[in-house]
């Protein structure tokens, strides 16, 4: 039994090194978001829609590199005011999918929301 738990952990050790050295690393074009890295803040005007009348908005985004480089995570909140009682707060995912040669969003909201977009460039 001591034998076979040993071999065990030996091939773990050998197979985790193997995967190591043959990890993917982050497409080139991955470069190309660093731009939008970093804590951002805007405001503007939002229309009359389902979730309310128009209002005056006040959002920051916060985007960071996660996931080793793969992806660029970020978190978007809008400020609550008297005009703005159902701000949103949503999640973002920037990544780029080699094989298809397109850069992907994924996007989920306090809402319920979600969407996912492909692009081949900005």
């Amino acid at each position: 039994m001591k034998t076979t738990v040993a071999s065990a952990a030996v091939l773990l050790l050998v197979d985790s090194s193997v995967l190591a050295q043959q990890a993917p690393k982050p497409a080139p074009e991955m470069s190309q978001l660093k731009y939008f890295a970093g804590s951002w803040k805007c405001s503007g005007d939002a229309p009359a829609s389902p979730f309310g009348p128009a209002h005056k908005t006040k959002t920051s985004l916060i985007l960071k590199s996660d996931l080793d480089g793969f992806w660029y995570d970020g978190m978007l909140t809008e400020m609550k005011t008297a005009s703005n009682t159902q701000p949103v707060k949503g999640m973002i995912h920037l990544g780029y999918e080699p094989k298809g040669k397109q850069y992907a969003m994924v996007w989920v909201d306090n809402f319920g929301s979600w969407a996912t977009e492909m692009s081949p460039g900005w």
